[in-house]
């Protein structure tokens, strides 16, 4: 069970630009748009919106309601400086699956311990309660009667 609860947190997005569109953005500029495939919910987004916060990064725009991106070129880029583009998204993508693959980790963990630490709370509070109730004394394992 918990093995197939993992399979379904992974995050593998992947950019499919096989389905790429484009759409003149004025006399100088083309847009491309691109469609995500792959899980993309509030946490695979948050990760994607702190890590194309960069310069690097920052002309791609995510629309996470469409699962796609945009981004821009000049009218005068070929095929080869589009692909770049392309490649540096498929790595912005890659980063962003690993963070929010890696946050998923560390709240399990953080889970983990949690119940751990609750579990151990309970059994000391029942065993104090036990005790209690049965009027023994922790210290010599006899009743005080």
């Amino acid at each position: 069970m918990e093995d197939k609860e993992k399979d379904k947190a992974a995050y593998d997005v992947t950019v499919d630009s096989v389905g790429m569109t484009w759409e003149p953005a004025g006399p100088l500029f083309e847009r491309y748009t691109v469609d995500l495939t792959g899980r993309i919910d509030r946490r695979w987004v948050a990760a994607y919106t702190r890590l194309s916060a960069t310069a690097e990064y920052s002309r791609f725009r995510l629309e996470p309601g469409a699962s796609n991106v945009s981004f821009t070129t000049r009218s005068t880029d070929g095929p080869v400086q589009v692909m770049g583009v392309i490649k540096k998204l498929e790595a912005l993508v890659q980063s962003v699956n690993r963070a929010a693959n890696n946050e998923v980790v560390s709240e399990r963990e953080t889970h983990s311990k949690v119940a751990a630490q609750l579990e151990e709370t309970a059994v000391r509070r029942f065993s104090n309660t036990l005790v209690a109730k049965l009027g023994l004394s922790r210290s010599s394992g006899t009743g005080n009667r």
